[in-house]
């Protein structure tokens, strides 16, 4: 049991027993009468700590219920820090990793001194944020607080009869418990009252009133005599009804994106009547000028908090935030709720949502040696084919063909005819003819219209291809694969693999690697900016010893010059004199070297504090990156599926993100999903390939 996870249960009148039954010093019978205990002595007038009371009965020593009762605050104060930590790494403040790495060191120190230390402090030692970006964090959590306490409902006025309830005799209740029970659910949106033999006759709404409130339970109780009335009626001796429901929270809407302009102008993949796939409606190709208003967020809406039956408010599910990402020729407004064109040109959205406005490059004929690689901030349209050995690396590409070349696009990637033996890696969507011996890897949709031969795809979104045919090669959707045959008699067996992104993963792995490789890079920075704070220091420590030396010395000169006036010239004297005055002018070289390596130094730590500046920054950046990824990957819901539509041959290797299969016979016209199957011999639920036909 994870430490953290020692008491599930931060009800602090119920915390400190389950931490002893947890650590094996209690057991539930005696927390259970000790507890029975302490409410007779409240009854009585007399309050006491659960902890005094295990004491008192000599289930624990007194060093045992002050350790306990560290843990105890110990994890109350933690839960205090949790939202914080939470809110951190929903705005990007944090990494998970770093709210996982800040919760380990304070737990160790815990263990290790039995000491709390605030999460703040952690954070600031493990040199995870500097105090500015605490501050930044604790002000925007405050704000966020306030905000959600103004929104919080008015409680509800007690009634009456609440007050009656505390009128029943102890000893009434004492004999309640041997009939009654009470179940909440795991929301604590419901109670249930359950008894475990035919109740006695004279139990009345009053005297149930008070078993609920003794139990806890304050909100939506549904009582009355009516009720009481057909509990008694009941001929079975066992039994149960729902006695409370609390108001359920209502929840909030996320954030979301108005884009405007046309955000897929050429409409990659799709699909004509008959099942082909349309290359030549290219649509309209939108235009934008600068200062137009690209897109707009609109701000994620709070839910309203519930009352579960405890009377405790039920906070609703939290909305999701969006980050409003820009490439070249895009800027976010300083409220970052807006996105605008900076120049005029074609706006485009890659697809995990970075917007930009492009230039155009078009090139009459092949790219070849004529040309050479072509590197375009902006659109290149090629009439001819990128040939083998050649690059293309720009905003968006459209050529004829490629043969042999290699094409990187942050945004999409059209290819009238054939890919052979080429590689295409693209942030956007991919369209061709057909691929042969080929690797293409996309952010969005991989449309292919005739065949895919020998060839490697992975896309984060769908495989859309259902007039081809695939043979001998890899395919890796995170979404659908929709395809006419997989696979024949005489090639070598296809290998399907859908829900797992292997894009995400890839640009995940390279975005952390990037930020670590960030991370040290600003460690040795601010290793760099000490050493150089020293050295000024110490340089600076040496000018004003210099300094004070030629003061010291002048004066001395000064008094020997005195004397010579006032009693005549001295061989021993002037020969005094003019040491010192060496010694002045050796002084004056030493400060002259010191101003000079005063300022190198200054100009040296100047520029270290703006490369480390520019490294928070860079660091900021990459974190919102990875931040705007993992919303991108989970804002996909489609089911993952294969649609096959003709044949899927013997040999085609299926692959989920927990199962596989192999075809060992030829299907037709089938759809395949990885679904959950309970395990007749386990009870256990475990994922399984199925397969459905096609309606």
């Amino acid at each position: 049991m994870a430490f953290e996870d020692k008491a599930q249960n931060r009800n602090p009148h119920l915390v400190f027993g389950k931490l002893a039954i947890q650590y094996g010093l209690a057991t539930k019978d005696t927390v259970r009468r000790a507890l029975e205990k302490q409410r007779a002595l409240a009854l009585e007038g007399v309050r006491k700590p659960l902890g005094g009371v295990l004491v008192e009965m000599g289930v624990i020593s007194p060093s045992q219920m002050k350790a306990l009762l560290r843990l105890q605050h110990f994890l109350q104060r933690r839960d205090r820090e949790k939202p914080l930590l939470a809110f951190a790494v929903t705005k990007g403040f944090l990494l998970p990793r770093d709210e996982k790495r800040a919760l380990s060191r304070q737990t160790e120190l815990f263990k290790r001194e039995k000491k709390h230390y605030p999460i703040e402090q952690i954070l600031l030692e493990e040199n995870i944020l500097d105090h500015a970006g605490i501050q930044a964090l604790k002000d925007s959590f405050a704000g966020e607080t306030h905000r959600q306490v103004a929104a919080q409902p008015v409680p509800e006025p007690v009634s009456a009869s609440a007050t009656e309830e505390t009128t029943v005799p102890p000893e009434r209740l004492e004999a309640l418990e041997e009939f009654f029970d009470v179940s909440v659910s795991a929301d604590s949106m419901e109670a249930s009252l359950l008894w475990t033999k035919k109740p006695p006759p004279d139990v009345t709404e009053r005297d149930l009133r008070a078993f609920l409130t003794r139990r806890g339970i304050s909100f939506g109780i549904e009582l009355s005599s009516e009720t009481v009335r057909h509990l008694l009626s009941k001929p079975t001796p066992k039994g149960s009804m729902v006695i409370a429901r609390g108001r359920p929270p209502q929840a909030g809407r996320n954030a979301s994106v108005l884009y405007h302009f046309d955000t897929d102008p050429l409409k990659v993949g799709r699909i004509r009547e008959g099942g082909s796939i349309d290359f030549r409606d290219r649509g309209e190709i939108p235009l934008v000028r600068q200062g137009d208003v690209l897109a707009e967020k609109i701000p994620p809406m709070p839910g309203t908090p519930g009352t579960n039956v405890f009377g405790r408010p039920a906070e609703p599910p939290k909305p999701s935030d969006v980050i409003l990402r820009c490439g070249r020729g895009a800027v976010r407004s300083d409220d970052g709720t807006h996105v605008l064109a900076v120049r005029t040109g074609r706006p485009q959205i890659t697809a995990d949502g970075k917007i930009s406005v492009q230039s155009e490059l078009e090139i009459t004929g092949d790219v070849d040696l004529k040309t050479g690689h072509v590197t375009f901030e902006g659109d290149v349209k090629i009439s001819g084919t990128i040939t083998a050995g050649f690059r293309v690396k720009a905003a968006s590409v459209v050529a004829s063909e490629i043969q042999g070349g290699e094409i990187i696009a942050e945004g999409n990637v059209t290819i009238a005819g054939g890919v052979i033996h080429s590689t295409i890696v693209a942030e956007g969507h991919v369209k061709a003819r057909h691929l042969a011996g080929s690797t293409v890897r996309a952010c969005g949709d991989v449309a292919v219209s005739t065949s895919i031969v020998d060839s490697t795809v992975e896309t984060s979104g769908s495989l859309l291809a259902p007039t081809a045919t695939v043979l001998s090669s890899h395919i890796a959707a995170a979404q659908k694969i929709l395809v006419q045959h997989v696979g024949s008699e005489k090639s070598k067996g296809c290998r399907l693999v859908i829900g797992d992104d292997p894009i995400v993963k890839r640009k995940s792995a390279a975005l952390k690697e990037r930020i670590q490789r960030l991370k040290d890079h600003a460690e040795r920075l601010k290793n760099a900016e000490t050493r150089q704070r020293k050295a000024l220091a110490a340089a600076e420590l040496a000018m004003g010893k210099a300094v004070q030396f030629q003061d010291k010395t002048l004066v001395e000169i000064r008094r020997l010059e005195e004397q010579q006036t006032a009693t005549g010239e001295s061989p021993s004297r002037k020969a005094r004199v003019e040491a010192l005055r060496q010694a002045v002018d050796e002084a004056d070289r030493k400060v002259e070297k010191l101003f000079r390596v005063q300022d190198a130094l200054k100009a040296s730590l100047a520029h270290l504090v703006d490369r480390r500046t520019q490294c928070a920054r860079d660091l900021a950046e990459l974190q919102e990156d990875v931040q705007a990824l993992m919303q991108w990957a989970k804002s996909k819901r489609d089911r993952p599926e294969i649609v096959v539509q003709g044949v899927m041959a013997a040999g085609t290797v299926v692959v989920g993100t927990q199962s596989s299969w192999k075809a060992t016979d030829s299907v037709k016209a089938v759809r395949v999903v990885e679904k959950s199957v309970e395990d007749p011999h386990t009870g256990l639920s475990q994922k399984k390939i199925g397969f459905s036909p096609l309606s």
